[in-house]
């Protein structure tokens, strides 16, 4: 399943330690006493109905009234997770808990649930004079997440009323992360934080006025695209876009200079967004810098230089020679792919060139690349055609792939490629023809749909069961066929993925073999989950962490694990690591100022171990180093992780954070496309 988590607009924040230790922190409370064995064993109940997605309305009432704040906190957060909507009332009920750690937790579970009927209840937890301040901050990120115009209201009177002094800060800066997420409004309750003294309330600021777009921010992004602090400044450069600094006061020129200033910036990330940001600014001046960055020895630098000069088209005209260099044979493997892609569009017939040479090279990388190159083309093409067909299943998927992003809907004259993509023995080749298939979403096609479903059945990875399910969706939605067919030929998948994708493309399962797609049959034991709750979460923070040493090809990189606060996903990494399951592996996918993601057997971002686990979402934030879980889709994750570069706070609830780099993160960032895990060991 392909694993990929999404850059937020602006990328590269760079988040201040105080909100996610401060925040990460309060989860837990002390624990003067060892907990009873009783609730060691509610624990457990509670990690059993969490990783089966089941909500017992008995058991959380039960443990939602318990004297213990520890497990009245642990049922808030399994009710988050498990997001059924009859948590709401248990949720709102502990929203009001005496225990400070308790209703904030519940805060943070409401924000899971995303329910905007809870807005008022949220918004009467914004008082900074009536509230502890972390549940004030929890309130804030989930008011935020109901992505409505009165949670704007109700963060932006908190913006507005809080005291400029050190107490807020916490609450204040979750303020200014969530009210993006809203709808767009007045600007001043944000801009009256961009003149703040603290540097971590201005980046905050920053972030938010860059992250949702508006000329009237252009003439303060501009001002604090010289703040002192380089945090502030990677901010409000990416928000220094020309169209955006065109329909404001200010003008495209200020905005341009600016950038050319920022593209030299001592720091790393402030350049890397420079760039980005210049790539929307198509003046001579700013496209040869974006050429002459393409040479550049960092990688971070070439390769978004490259990947940015794509979208400017034939207006990068002038930059082709430079690109051309950029995807010679002496260059890293994905400065080489960004450099052909960018070409595409801006000397379409140079990249079929370069592309078709490339594709002759040895090895797998070069050839997919040239894939994707030559499937962004128009179609059909001999060599295109070629690579779609070719051996290495990589290839021809990275073709399929990258020929349905490019193609209209429907991909009529890839049909013929695509019915023989069927046929392949390889998972991802058959989930991309599929894919293809479900845009064309013809009746004709069925009876091949029905089969390639059954064939799914022998693969350790669902990705063509999924995309199978997906396509007779779709002609059932345009012919009225294929539903009834499916549920009579194929008994309940075990998978429950597969179940829930059925309920969603094919309607109601219930009176079918299939039934209810939950609960999910997790192949634990009562004892498996005592077992974990006794030895992770009940110790909490009072116990050692678990720690593991990513040995690579660039240096080691030690992590901490978040065990308490994500048991199931930390187990899970721990079992792989000592299997010696990543030794070897490449790493698939790096973003400059973003993530390094590794864990992926096959090398292309689409590999996993046969399984999926349950999400774990928790309060723990995304800032530099932390590591988290790639997905595809709720509850997907597998063995594909991720360390970021650098904070990055649009990916806050909706990815496990389970640890965080301790030492080595200069090795992360030196970390490219093709290189090597050596080893994961696990330290004792």
């Amino acid at each position: 399943m392909l694993r990929r988590l999404y850059r937020f607009s602006a990328p590269g924040l760079v988040a201040a330690a105080f909100s996610a230790c401060a925040l990460a922190a309060a989860a837990r409370s002390p624990l003067p006493t060892p907990l009873a064995s009783a609730d060691v064993d509610a624990i457990a109940t509670l990690l059993r109905l969490e990783d089966r997605r089941e909500f017992d309305s008995a058991i959380f009432t039960r443990l939602a009234a318990a004297p213990s704040p520890r497990l009245r906190r642990h049922a808030a957060l399994a009710a988050g997770r498990i997001r059924n909507p009859a948590g709401r009332s248990l949720l709102l009920t502990l929203l009001a808990d005496s225990d400070s750690s308790v209703a904030a937790t519940a805060a943070f579970a409401l924000g899971q649930l995303a329910d905007t009927t809870t807005l008022a209840a949220l918004a009467s937890r914004l008082g900074l004079a009536t509230n502890p301040e972390t549940v004030v901050a929890e309130a804030a990120a989930a008011t935020g997440k109901l992505g409505t115009t009165g949670a704007r209201d109700a963060l932006a009177h908190l913006l507005r009323t809080a005291p400029p002094i050190e107490r807020p800060r916490l609450a204040v800066g979750e303020a200014l992360l969530a009210i993006p997420r809203t709808p767009r409004g007045d600007l001043a309750p944000v801009l009256r934080w961009a003149e703040a003294a603290d540097p971590e309330l201005r980046w905050r600021a920053a972030y938010a006025l860059a992250r949702r777009p508006d000329p009237a921010a252009t003439p303060t992004l501009l001002r604090l695209a010289r703040d002192a602090d380089a945090r502030v400044r990677s901010f409000a450069v990416r928000g220094l876009t020309a169209p955006l600094a065109d329909s404001s006061v200010v003008g495209v020129a200020p905005a341009a200079a600016a950038l050319h200033r920022a593209a030299v910036d001592p720091d790393r990330a402030v350049r890397v967004n420079a760039i980005r940001s210049l790539a929307t600014h198509p003046d001579a001046e700013s496209i040869a810098l974006l050429a002459q960055q393409t040479g550049s020895p960092d990688a971070w630098m070439s390769v978004t230089a490259a990947e940015w000069l794509g979208r400017l088209g034939t207006r990068a005209a002038a930059a082709v020679p430079a690109l051309e260099r950029a995807a010679g044979p002496d260059r890293p493997i994905a400065l080489r792919s960004a450099a052909m892609l960018a070409l595409v569009s801006a000397s379409p017939a140079r990249a079929a060139e370069l592309a078709a040479n490339i594709a002759r090279e040895p090895g797998w990388r070069a050839p997919a690349a040239a894939a994707r190159a030559l499937g962004a083309m128009p179609l059909p093409e001999t060599e295109f055609l070629s690579l779609a067909r070719d051996p290495d299943p990589r290839v021809a998927a990275a073709a399929l792939e990258s020929a349905l992003a490019a193609t209209g809907d429907p991909p009529t004259a890839l049909r013929p490629v695509l019915i023989d993509g069927l046929a392949s023995s390889d998972v991802r080749v058959r989930a991309a023809a599929l894919a293809g298939l479900t845009k064309l979403a013809e009746l004709a096609t069925l009876p091949r749909l029905l089969d390639a479903y059954a064939r799914a059945q022998s693969d350790t990875l669902n990705d063509a069961a999924l995309a199978a399910v997906d396509a007779i969706g779709a002609v059932q939605r345009r012919s009225g066929s294929g539903s009834a067919a499916f549920l009579a030929r194929f008994p309940r998948s075990p998978d429950p993925l597969i179940r829930s994708r059925v309920v969603r493309e094919l309607g109601s399962a219930e009176g079918t073999s299939w039934g209810a797609p939950t609960p999910i049959e997790t192949g634990r034991s009562a004892a498996d989950y005592r077992a974990l709750a006794a030895r992770w979460v009940v110790p909490g923070t009072a116990g050692r962490l678990p720690r593991a040493r990513i040995v690579t090809d660039s240096g080691t990189v030690e992590i901490e694990l978040f065990a308490s606060d994500a048991p199931l996903t930390v187990d899970n990494f721990l079992r792989l690591a000592r299997s010696g399951y990543f030794s070897h592996q490449q790493w698939p996918r790096v973003v400059a100022n973003f993530v390094v993601q590794g864990g992926d057997p096959r090398g292309d971002t689409s590999g996993g171990p046969g399984y999926a686990i349950r999400d774990e979402i928790n309060r723990h934030r995304y800032t530099r180093g932390s590591l988290g879980m790639a997905l595809s889709g709720p509850d997907t994750g597998g063995s594909q992780w991720f360390i970021t570069h650098s904070p990055q706070p649009h990916l806050d609830g909706g990815y496990t954070v389970f640890g965080r780099v301790v030492s080595g993160m200069e090795v992360a960032e030196r970390i490219a496309v093709g290189d090597r895990i050596q080893e994961v060991q696990v330290l004792p």
